[in-house]
């Protein structure tokens, strides 16, 4: 009698073990597919990472960024003269700023620039 009633716990445990071993199998296949998805994911980022460095690189080329400096940038050349050494800088600088900053309306940068043209 003894013996049927452990063949019955034998087979029981059988039993749970493949539930255990299956519920097992199952979650590790899951997890399988979402590192595949990262996977995918991950080398999709790396190649927009590579397109994103090659369009950089062609908007910073120097050739394209002086065409479109001197297209909307009204910008001069720097002349010789424009070069003072410091004995000389006190001569070139005024002692009081030309416009009050203090003046409401008006764009006291610019018209400082202007008084120093």
């Amino acid at each position: 009698m003894w013996i049927r009633t452990f063949n019955a716990c034998l087979v029981l445990a059988v039993l749970c073990a493949a539930y255990v071993l299956y519920s097992l199998e199952h979650s590790i296949r899951g997890v399988e597919r979402q590192i595949a998805r990262s996977q995918g994911a991950i080398a999709n980022e790396k190649e927009t990472i590579g397109l994103l460095g090659a369009e950089w690189s062609s908007l910073i080329r120097p050739e394209r960024l002086q065409r479109l400096a001197e297209q909307h940038l009204t910008l001069k050349r720097i002349s010789p003269d424009q070069f003072v050494r410091i004995d000389e800088l006190a001569a070139r600088v005024p002692a009081e700023p030309p416009v009050k900053l203090e003046e409401a309306g008006k764009d006291a940068i610019g018209d400082i620039l202007k008084a120093m043209e």
